[in-house]
Formats: structure tokens, sequence, C-alpha cells
């Protein structure tokens, strides 16, 4: 474990309050560069891979042939199209504000050849297109920290509970709000390897306009029952998830996790390591 991990945690550990939130400066995403570089992001070996490998495992978990699967925030869906290809008897969701964001998603399923996922323009505060109880699993990866306010947050939360069918199943990843800026700022360093600065400022920024875990806690409890779970990394809340149980076996495809795991770089390994570690720790399970 490095120093300056360490050192993370010794202030988030000793500090008593996190810093104020400071929303994001540009809450859709629109500039195609900004666009470029987050798509890129995902790419194999690059700054999101490993951290989008750990949620994908822990997402089939839920996801059932047959199912209908809304991915509210799903940017370029990247992470999506990497569900849809694993799960090729459910079908998938897109849902964003980012027109530039859904493009590149769009052209992503072309090269591709996949079939079974929609990307259509919704606000996740309304998701004024989709239907009450049409939908069995809601996901979402790095998305709700771009909302501007706790009421916008309650207002996806509510449209959540809203689509969804009894049999309801959900997950929810985002960062968590640090105590420290000097945190937040050693959290960046780590993500450097193979990252461009426009990808890098996103994420510092991302960080700073994290809601925390009592945020989180107040509306699952209020919006989605006592089967939605809130979890977060062991001492500090970087990671956050909101979980329901799994409903799946996914034994069958820890081969394939394993496999995409050993072909990540060993700085995209700890990441998914770290997320094993103290997710883990803080009471959520490994996925594979």
């Amino acid at each position: 474990m490095d120093t300056g991990l360490l050192r993370a945690i010794y202030r988030e550990i000793t500090l008593r309050q996190p810093f104020v939130r400071t929303p994001e400066p540009d809450l859709v995403m629109v500039d195609e560069t900004c666009v470029s570089a987050y798509a890129d992001s995902a790419g194999q070996g690059q700054a999101l891979s490993g951290t989008y490998l750990y949620h994908c495992a822990q997402m089939c978990a839920l996801i059932k042939p047959g199912d209908v699967v809304l991915d509210i925030g799903c940017g370029p869906a990247s992470l999506l199209l990497q569900l849809a290809r694993l799960n090729p008897r459910a079908e998938f969701i897109g849902a964003d504000l980012s027109t530039s964001m859904l493009e590149v998603g769009r052209e992503s399923i072309r090269q591709q050849g996949i079939d079974n996922v929609e990307l259509r323009e919704e606000d996740m505060t309304r998701l004024a297109g989709i239907a009450d109880r049409s939908v069995d699993v809601v996901i979402s990866s790095m998305a709700l920290h771009h909302l501007a306010d706790l009421s916008q947050l309650e207002a996806t939360f509510r449209n959540i509970a809203r689509v969804l069918r009894n049999d309801r199943a959900i997950y929810l990843n985002d960062f968590g709000r640090l105590k420290s800026v000097e945190s937040v700022d050693y959290f960046v360093s780590r993500a450097s390897d193979g990252a461009d600065q426009a990808t890098l400022l996103d994420y510092r920024n991302s960080l700073l306009a994290a809601f925390s875990r009592e945020e989180f806690q107040t509306l699952a409890a209020s919006y989605l029952g006592p089967c939605a779970k809130v979890y977060s990394t062991a001492v500090s809340p970087l990671m956050m998830v909101v979980r329901t149980p799994k409903r799946r076996c996914v034994a069958a495809m820890k081969d394939e996790f394993r496999r995409r795991y050993r072909s990540l770089p060993r700085s995209r390994q700890a990441d998914v390591d770290q997320l094993r570690l103290f997710l883990g720790m803080g009471g959520m399970a490994s996925a594979f």
C-alpha cells in the first residue's frame, strides 16, 4: 500500500466534516473533446477500465434473461455495451441528457453490431419517457454526482422507484464525498496513468461534486425500500454503491471476468483490487 494512500486514510479518519460540495461546472457534458476523452477512458487498460470491470461483474448478478434494464446517465454507453454483450437475452435502455454522449454510444452500437440496446435522451430526474413499472433492473455508474443539488438527487430516486416493477433490482454506484480536498487530489493522481488532462480534470470535478453517504442512505430508505443497502469503501467513502440482493448466480461468467482482469495493466488491476478490498471491508463481497 503506497504512502499517499496511507496519508489519505489518515486524513479521512481524523477530519470530522467533509468539505462543502461543489456542483460540476458543466452538468451535462457536450464538448466534443471532453466527450471523446471520457469515452476513451473506458477502453481496455484506460483510466476507468478496472472500475468498470468491477461494477460490470456486480451488475451481472442482478440481470436475468428477459429483463428490461435501464441505465440512467449512461454517457457514451461504454459500460452498458459490456453488459449487453454479456447478457444477450436481456434488453437494455440507456438514458442520458447529453446528445453528444448518445451519438458516440449509437456509433459504438453500430460498430459492434449490438441489437439489444436502445439509447434515449432522458432527464434522470424525470424519466418522462419511461412508463411506470416497466423496468426490471435500474443501474447507474458514476452519474449521480452530475446532478445540481440534493433535490434533484431525490427526484431521481423517486423516479427510479416509479419505473421499477415489484421485483425491484438496483445497482447504483457513484463517488462519495471525501473530507479533504488533499485526498481528492491524491485519488486523481492515482488515475493519471494513461489518462489525459481533460479526463483528470473531469475526475477531480466529479469528486468535488459527490454526495455524502448519509444523503444516499436517507434517500434509499425513503424511496427504494429495506432491500436496497448502501455500501461504501471502508474508512473513506470514495466509492458508494446502492444495491439490492443478487438475483442470479454468475459463476459461469467468473472465468471471463478473471480473464479480463488479467489483461489489464497493473495500475488498473490495482483499481479492481482496492475496490474488492475496501468495498469488501464495507460489507459488499466481490462478484469474482
